[in-house]
């Protein structure tokens, strides 16, 4: 599983690009905020934290450091409600630069990949250990948060 550039932010942008002007200029300018949400297998907290935060997180803070990213929170409920879907693991992240903030600018993808390689040299062992991290993640989803008008 790739957790870099989130298909749904794909779609999200694909869709608003045939939208409004107002819509547009929002999500493409201005920061835009995200909550990655990750439902763990039973079991498979400990090893889901220990990559989460070795890799995905430390490359989010790297792209914080460099002004990507305004802002990252990585929170677990204390208690889990019935009656809604299971989340283990939230992470919200504002993008300070809107669509180009997630993916579709290429100043993000170098500055991603270059981060990457500098952190993580030995490419086998960073996709080892994200097969490890995608092996006890049960589900991942990703919601675009919009501003109310």
């Amino acid at each position: 599983m790739r957790y870099l550039l989130p298909v749904a932010l794909l779609l999200y942008f694909a869709a608003a690009s045939g939208g409004s002007a107002q819509t547009t200029a929002a999500t493409a300018d201005g920061p835009l905020k995200v909550e990655n949400y990750y439902r763990v297998k039973w079991g498979g907290m400990g090893e889901f934290l220990r990559v989460y935060r070795k890799q995905h997180e430390a490359l989010l803070r790297e792209m914080m450091r460099q002004g990507h990213i305004a802002q990252v929170t990585v929170e677990m409920p204390f208690t889990h409600m019935g009656g809604s879907p299971r989340w283990d693991v939230r992470t919200t992240i504002v993008y300070q630069h809107g669509a180009d903030g997630v993916g579709a600018g290429a100043a993000y993808k170098a500055a991603i990949a270059a981060a990457r390689a500098r952190l993580f040299p030995d490419k086998a062992t960073f996709e080892a250990e994200e097969a490890k991290r995608g092996a006890v993640t049960e589900d991942h989803w990703d919601v675009v948060i919009e501003p109310a008008a």
